[in-house]
């Protein structure tokens, strides 16, 4: 049976992540896939069969939720003017966008996109 610090490494691989900065951020997504995968599978503990299953939802949630922190933009570069005889060209700074803030629709989504891996899994309750 596989635990939550059995998937942070493969998600940290999947990311591309090279330090353990988002670690903490990483297993709270990794410990509530988890519940959910718990509870959807009906079991208590989580099959070792559904490591690369749990890593690729959490990995899936963190990107879609949490992209701008983990992969933040290049800082620009300020505004340049450039003239040519009488015409002159100003470069306008991108506005940044705020991150998209954590919804419950993404977790159920990622739940729902990988349900058919979870439903060979899955025990029924009498």
């Amino acid at each position: 049976m596989i635990t939550a610090p059995d998937v942070w490494p493969l998600v940290k691989l999947r990311l591309g992540l090279e330090n353990d900065t988002h670690k903490s951020l990483a297993e709270l997504y990794i410990e509530e896939l988890g519940q959910r995968i718990r509870h959807d599978i009906n079991q208590q503990r989580i099959p070792d069969g559904l490591l690369h299953t749990w890593a690729a939802m959490a990995s899936a949630a963190l990107s879609a939720e949490q992209g701008q922190i983990l992969f933040p933009l290049p800082e620009q570069v300020k505004a340049q003017e450039v003239s040519i005889g009488d015409t002159s060209v100003k470069t306008s700074l991108v506005t940044p966008v705020a991150p998209p803030r954590p919804t419950v629709a993404v977790m159920d989504q990622v739940v729902f996109d990988y349900r058919i891996d979870l439903n060979h899994y899955r025990k029924l309750r009498w």
